[in-house]
């Protein structure tokens, strides 16, 4: 039999080495999930979303600073221009409302803009007053992000003017949406400014 004075050292020096052994394995598996954690965290922080409007066409959040502002009516008026004439000849009268057709998005979003409410509204009663008149939504982005985002997201534009324009009277069979994404910039360049104006919607009008 082991003398008693030898073996309670080494008892205790086996147990001393699991707990240091089993302490190492509990700090790597914690690492490990930590590490996972951070990686998630930068990867959410700069990837996209793939849901229009969160995250995709320009895929880092910028809390909405390059929206811009954008006018109605030529050489910077912020009035919003004659609303009573809602006639054909209103669509090129540079003083009637009709005669602006370009809705403009902040960056990465569908949704329509507080400013231009009156504008799309004011097209959507001529739309109403006329059942035969015919209108194309033609949606842009800028040219952040894959081409398949860009035209899903410039799609998503259109359709929400269109559905604006549907509760002001509008009949869904007279407006076409389509997106054209990136391909068909009104701008050329790769700034700030050239993006603001490159995310919009068209209207255009059959015949007009």
């Amino acid at each position: 039999m082991m003398n008693k004075s030898i073996a309670l050292p080494l008892i205790l020096c086996a147990l001393t080495l699991g707990a240091c052994s089993s302490q190492r394995q509990n700090d790597t598996g914690k690492g490990s999930v930590t590490s996972k954690i951070n990686k998630g965290v930068k990867a959410g922080n700069n990837t996209k979303s793939g849901t229009v409007g969160k995250g995709g066409a320009s895929s880092v959040n910028t809390s909405g600073s390059e929206g811009g502002k954008f006018n109605y009516l030529p050489g910077g008026n912020n009035k919003a221009g004659n609303t009573n004439d809602i006639t054909l000849a209103g669509l090129s009268d540079p003083g009637n409302l009709l005669s602006q057709r370009i809705i403009y998005f902040d960056y990465d979003k569908a949704a329509i803009r507080p400013e231009y409410m009156v504008l799309i509204n004011t097209h959507a009663k001529l739309l109403a007053k006329y059942p035969d008149l015919k209108m194309r939504l033609e949606g842009h982005a800028d040219e952040r992000g894959s081409r398949e985002y860009n035209v899903a997201l410039s799609e998503s534009r259109s359709q929400s003017v269109k559905s604006i324009m549907g509760v002001q009277g509008a009949s869904g069979g007279q407006i076409k949406t389509i997106g054209y994404g990136e391909e068909v910039p009104i701008v050329s360049g790769h700034s700030k400014n050239s993006w603001q104006k490159n995310r919009r919607v068209e209207i255009k009008y059959d015949n007009y």
